[in-house]
């Protein structure tokens, strides 16, 4: 699973920690990246976290190309995406079935791939992947 946090520039709120959940699963295809921009978009409206719109769109955008290339080759290609909120940050989750991690490549300036990780390492306030057997369906 990779995950990557994006931070509204007030304080957080004091309200529970991440209260605000949403989860959809998406074929490993390619017009699942339009859609899970789409979603993303309207969710982070939704919580009023305008502000974080265009960020959290290029994240998600980035995280499930990757997630669609780890799965394109399994028998079951699935990627699963969550937001989770605390209404000031917010946690953008996506999972793959492959058990390989992403890797950040050394990509040139001219290459039209690699910089995916390395753009998300850019825009997120933290991110990181782990290797889990299953992906529960929660928002911690």
């Amino acid at each position: 699973m990779t995950t990557a946090a994006a931070r509204r520039r007030t304080e957080p709120s004091t309200s529970p920690r991440y209260p605000l959940t949403s989860h959809l699963e998406l074929g490993a295809r390619p017009t699942a990246v339009p859609c899970a921009r789409m979603i993303t978009k309207q969710v982070i409206r939704e919580w009023e976290l305008p502000d974080l719109v265009e960020t959290a769109e290029l994240l998600v955008s980035e995280l499930t190309t990757n997630a669609i290339r780890a799965s394109c080759d399994l028998p079951e290609p699935v990627i699963r995406l969550w937001l989770v909120s605390d209404r000031s940050n917010l946690v953008i989750r996506v999972w793959d079935s492959s058990a390989e991690l992403p890797v950040c490549r050394d990509a040139d300036p001219d290459s039209e791939c690699g910089r995916g990780l390395l753009l998300v390492e850019a825009l997120s306030k933290e991110w990181g992947s782990t290797a889990e057997a299953t992906a529960r369906w929660s928002g911690s």
